[in-house]
């Protein structure tokens, strides 16, 4: 089995840019490398960059925007990160129109016909997606892309742009650079995905009485920064207000209950002027809603449930997305210690990625979901 191919840049300069890629092309299996490019937020302007380096070595180019990278068991809030990746992958940057909140049928019909085009009828492929953090409604996509495909792949992606959560363009290939859409990757005779987050508790029960989207309207009839903040007053003795909300409410996310696996997180992002809560993820209207109290610090568990899922796999090298609410909860330091577990898991096969704004994931051949605080790795050779 070869390494993996990668490099992180602290600095981008163009001529070490440019002898990686070519070195790795001279390399190239007979069907050619591609070029996988995770770009910090704050460095967007790289973008441009990597075309044209891309273009005049004629090489393939796909990548996305992220609040920031994993390499060398840290986290990194500049600099690029580049992998190699056979030329012959199956990939589309798919748009993703939606209208009041919901993704177009047509959107959801071009995933679908990427994945009957290209899957292997055995069902043993990954479909690997990179989707703009601002679509509104991922997990109904999620849901309508399974009921035109079913176990077809398995799924496996995370979603990309801006820590803020304001829209910026976020998703590349040679050509373009665009938001509002998800980059669809069918990964060869790929076993999937290992997630996990093992956030507990279930401190408060509460029904969505009123959702859309990625917004809860009002929980239990009431509006959901009210009751929020009263469990927050009530339980903790905290003291939340529209400008601290998203340092503490990340320390206590929302959760959807499921019949099997770890529920799923939803970690409230900020408070809108008419007092509805917007969440890093979609919310399911009359969902039952539990506060779950987040990972300690200092909890190896998860780093050793994920390492132990890929490195079952005997991986060459691993892609890992770790949650951006999750770093904040634990701070720096402690998600550090828990990334160098997850590192030393998986030795000798190295871990590379970014930090994200959510999670996709099934088990082997299972339906698929989207989670918020998860650590999410898979294979990549």
């Amino acid at each position: 089995m070869q390494p993996t191919q990668w490099k992180y840049f602290d600095t981008l300069v163009r001529q070490d840019i440019a002898a990686i890629l070519e070195t790795w092309r001279e390399h190239q299996h007979q069907a050619g490398t591609g070029v996988f490019a995770l770009v910090c937020e704050q460095e967007r302007e790289a973008v441009a960059l990597l075309q044209q380096v891309a273009a005049a070595l004629s090489m393939p180019l796909m990548g996305a925007v992220v609040p920031g990278l994993v390499a060398e068991a840290r986290f990194w809030r500049r600099g690029i990160l580049l992998v190699a990746f056979d030329a012959a992958t199956p990939r589309r940057i798919v748009p993703l129109p939606h209208v009041e909140n919901r993704t177009t049928d047509s959107a959801v019909e071009s995933l679908a016909d990427f994945v009957a085009t290209h899957a292997d009828e055995n069902g043993d492929d990954t479909l690997l997606l990179l989707v703009d953090a601002m679509i509104p409604d991922l997990t109904s996509l999620l849901d309508r892309l399974y009921l035109e495909i079913g176990d077809q792949v398995n799924y496996a992606g995370t979603c990309v742009g801006s820590e803020t959560f304001q829209s910026v363009p976020c998703l590349f290939d040679n050509e373009v650079l665009v938001e509002g859409a998800a980059f669809a990757l069918l990964l060869r005779q790929h076993p999937g995905a290992t997630l996990a987050h093992h956030y507990r508790g279930d401190e408060a029960l509460w029904v969505a009485t009123a959702t859309t989207g990625s917004h809860v309207d009002a929980i239990d009839g009431k509006p959901a920064f009210e009751v929020y903040r009263e469990l927050m007053a009530s339980e903790y003795g905290i003291d939340l207000d529209r400008e601290n909300f998203y340092r503490y409410a990340v320390h206590f996310p929302f959760a959807l209950n499921r019949a099997q696996g770890e529920s799923l997180v939803r970690i409230p992002v900020k408070v809108e002027p008419d007092g509805s809560v917007y969440c890093s993820g979609e919310v399911p209207e009359n969902a039952l809603l539990s506060v779950v109290r987040a990972v300690a610090p200092g909890s190896l568990k998860t780093a050793h449930e994920v390492g132990e899922g890929v490195r079952s796999r005997a991986a060459s090298g691993v892609l890992a997305f770790y949650c951006a609410g999750r770093l904040m909860h634990l701070d720096e330091d402690a998600a550090t210690a828990e990334l160098s577990a997850l590192v030393r898991e998986l030795a000798p096969a190295p871990l590379f990625g970014a930090l994200c704004l959510g999670e996709i994931g099934s088990g082997r051949r299972q339906y698929p979901a989207f989670h918020n605080a998860t650590i999410m790795a898979l294979p990549w050779n």
